[in-house]
């Protein structure tokens, strides 16, 4: 069997969401994305631009055998954390985006079965006047082939 590479969820996520963030409606202004773990990327700057941190959450990937452990479910978390210095409505108003792509592309996405929206938290630092929040997001495949050949 070929060599077929394990997929890194995090592009996945920051490509869809790049891909089809609404620029059209002018409402919120697509912000910058930044993958944690990728060395190539340039530093962020947090008072140009809106930024959303696109990183693996805790536990990363759970794995559900069913029956004699040749299929099962599995699972892979992702946390988007949203960085604003505009305001608490920009902040809502960037999830809101998020939660609509995620709604409408739930199903399109080619290395997974589906894409869920789980949850937001809103984390406030009135201090430096920065707005930030979480969003939990999880990539799912359902009764997938668990055996790897070798």
């Amino acid at each position: 069997m070929p060599y077929s590479p394990e997929p890194l969820p995090t592009n996945d996520i920051i490509t869809m969401l790049d891909t089809y963030w609404d620029t059209n409606s002018g409402n919120i202004p697509e912000p910058t994305f930044h993958d944690v773990n990728d060395v190539t990327s340039n530093r962020v700057n947090f008072r140009i631009n809106d930024v959303i941190v696109v990183h693996i959450d805790v536990p990363t990937q759970e794995e559900q055998p069913i029956g004699t452990w040749v299929y099962g479910n599995r699972r892979t978390r992702l946390a988007l954390e949203t960085y604003t210095r505009v305001g608490r409505q920009r902040l809502y108003d960037i999830n809101k985006e998020i939660r609509r792509i995620c709604h409408v592309r739930m199903h399109s996405e080619t290395n997974y079965q589906r894409l869920q929206y789980v949850s937001f938290t809103e984390l406030v630092d009135a201090e430096f006047q920065i707005w930030i929040g979480r969003t939990i997001l999880e990539l799912v495949n359902s009764a997938i082939l668990l055996e790897i050949a070798t």
